[in-house]
């Protein structure tokens, strides 16, 4: 009768911990979702406002008309495509985000959905155990019972905070291989440009280029949330000033080629490192989880030996 039961309060003492986490991962998630609602606002308005500045410009205006007499409106139009293309880029990096954001926190409600009624599961089996230790068992049993369950409690808490940040770990990593693929492809196509390429060699590197920034934009987000859970589980957080310089290349390719091969390897340099380091991580976080995986199952081998003992 006993170890039935234990078994039952094992299933859902690993949904109970597994909830807790998920509940402290919900709240922050919610203050990320409103910071950046904030953010997407004003980049919109700055959007709006340099779409109108390129626009009063391509306008028959007197503004127009004298840009035009001095012989310098090719160079205002220039200078305000590339504003407006930059507040676009920052926009749709903050748009790009914020989905991933709520998409997150919706599978993260279906989990919590699904884990809802754990805590009543766990009180009915309780008492239910408490119930039969009262008949059979002392007090240095019950006492030796509950810390055992408080020891299973901690170490499982940290097997799913640990679980959480693979599972982001390992999207962010998919995503830098996907990056660094493309930048791999990019050097060779610009490298064909340095060699006195033509039109096909140029628009496919710029092609790779921005292929890759988009990759960018998803792993400035995953890298955020990566770090989260890092702090979670006591790991240091991981810096890539790369980042900017990657959305850096968009602009970088009205110059020369030399620059853009430049900040083509630079990018290059800056992912390879990343992903050295997240993979680093992502082996400890695999070898910190098979050991407390390892205690768990010790541990639950001395409760169910104590209780086969009553």
């Amino acid at each position: 009768m006993i170890e039935d039961i234990n078994k039952k309060i094992n299933v859902v003492k690993n949904q109970m911990a597994e909830k807790k986490v998920l509940e402290e991962k919900l709240k922050d998630l919610n203050q990320n979702i409103v910071m950046n609602e904030y953010e997407l606002r004003d980049l919109e308005e700055n959007l709006k406002k340099e779409l109108h500045d390129v626009e009063n410009l391509k306008k028959l205006s007197l503004s127009s008309f004298i840009y035009t007499i001095m012989g310098n409106k090719a160079e205002k139009m220039e200078k305000e495509e590339k504003e407006y293309l930059r507040a676009k880029l920052k926009y749709d990096d903050c748009n790009c985000r914020l989905k991933s954001l709520k998409e997150n926190k919706l599978n993260l409600v279906n989990k919590l959905n699904d884990l809802d009624d754990c805590e009543k599961r766990y009180s009915e089996l309780l008492d239910t155990k408490v119930a039969l230790v009262n008949i059979y068992g002392s007090e240095e049993e019950k006492n030796k019972i509950l810390k055992i369950e408080e020891e299973l409690d901690c170490r499982l808490k940290e097997i799913k905070e640990i679980e959480e940040s693979i599972d982001v770990g390992q999207d962010l990593y998919d995503e830098i291989k996907c990056a660094k693929e493309l930048l791999e492809s990019a050097k060779t196509w610009s490298t064909i440009d340095l060699l006195g390429g033509d039109i096909i060699s140029s628009m496919a590197k710029h092609e790779k280029i921005d292929n890759a920034q988009k990759h960018f934009s998803k792993i400035s987000t995953l890298l955020t949330r990566f770090n989260e859970e890092l702090r979670d589980v006591n790991i240091s957080s991981l810096n890539f000033s790369g980042m900017t310089k990657g959305m850096d290349i968009f602009f970088d390719n009205i110059f020369t080629d030399i620059s853009v091969n430049s900040k083509i390897n630079n990018s290059y340099n800056d992912i390879c490192n990343l992903q050295r380091k997240v993979y680093d991580i992502l082996e400890d976080l695999n070898k910190n989880r098979s050991r407390l995986i390892e205690e768990v199952e010790n541990r639950r081998n001395l409760y169910d030996e104590f209780i086969n003992s009553i």
